[in-house]
């Protein structure tokens, strides 16, 4: 393995543990495991590439496509690194007014609210509220 794909390894996995868990995901779908997964078909199929390169065998893939591919990885590590630094969201502000309409002002925060509650309801409260929410007395 070369060094530049050793420090894409890195950055990987350097991202994986920094990306923040989602609640309402199931795991086996979460960010962290598919990439994990996806890491470990690389980190595999390298080490069998090189255990090739080790006994002198002609290798299939040119080198200049691995080259493309770290390229690529590389772009896709950049654009990881700038959503967990938030750097769109302090670059592109939201305007107040769209964060906050004047109808419904804490819809945003309720969603928000709702979303980190629905990680840890109970079938029974998720039953309840959705009959409630079907049951609307005046």
């Amino acid at each position: 393995m070369t060094s530049q794909q050793s420090v894409v390894l890195k950055h990987w996995a350097r991202i994986i543990k920094q990306w923040p868990v989602d609640k309402v995901r199931p795991e086996y779908v979460s960010f962290q495991k598919v990439m994990q997964d996806h890491l470990n078909k690389v980190a595999a199929s390298r080490a069998a590439a090189q255990n090739v390169k080790a006994n002198n065998e002609v290798l299939a893939t040119p080198a200049e496509p691995l080259q493309m591919n770290q390229q690529k990885a590389m772009k896709q590590i950049n654009a990881l690194y700038n959503l967990l630094d938030d750097r769109f969201v302090k670059e592109f502000p939201m305007p107040a007014q769209t964060r906050h309409p004047q109808s419904r002002p804490t819809h945003y925060d309720d969603i928000v609210k709702e979303m980190g509650e629905a990680a840890t309801r109970t079938w029974f409260a998720s039953t309840y509220n959705r009959i409630r929410g079907m049951l609307r007395f005046s």
